[in-house]
């Protein structure tokens, strides 16, 4: 297969971009009203989806493990995540959101969804089922 014309990809490539980089300013606009940048929202998610270790996190996010110790710091500074030392192995940190940073995580993403959802309002119930699947191909996920 020879793919899609070159014109047709790089419109694509640049509307994708476009809408990511519009979410993501509104995002960021949101986040600031907790206090937080799109980094420290982001550790938030990722620990309140289970990742407890600051290497995983660095992975995650792509950023070297200096940059996640001064997230982490902050985070820990604003109560809401606490760095605990592993019981079996005492060089290693475990991570956990605090109760408010719990509440704090669950705000953040219904700000998410709601900035999103706001986007996907504007397609009809047909185009909402069809981007959906299209994602879903795109990334490999499921029914792909």
């Amino acid at each position: 297969m020879n793919g899609p014309p070159a014109p047709l990809v790089q419109e694509l490539s640049q509307l994708g971009y476009a809408l990511m980089r519009l979410l993501l300013a509104q995002a960021k606009e949101a986040f600031a009203q907790e206090g937080l940048s799109l980094l420290q929202a982001e550790v938030l998610r990722l620990v309140k989806e289970g990742v407890s270790a600051p290497s995983r996190l660095a992975e995650h996010l792509e950023v070297q493990p200096s940059q996640v110790s001064h997230l982490l710091a902050s985070l820990e500074e604003g109560g809401l995540l606490k760095r605990e030392l592993d019981p079996l192995d005492r060089r290693r940190l475990h991570l956990r959101l605090t109760q408010r940073g719990l509440e704090v995580a669950e705000r953040l993403q219904a700000a998410w969804l709601s900035l999103f959802g706001q986007r996907l309002a504007r397609l009809e119930a047909h185009e909402l089922l069809l981007f959906r699947d299209l994602l879903r191909k795109l990334t490999g996920g499921e029914d792909a």
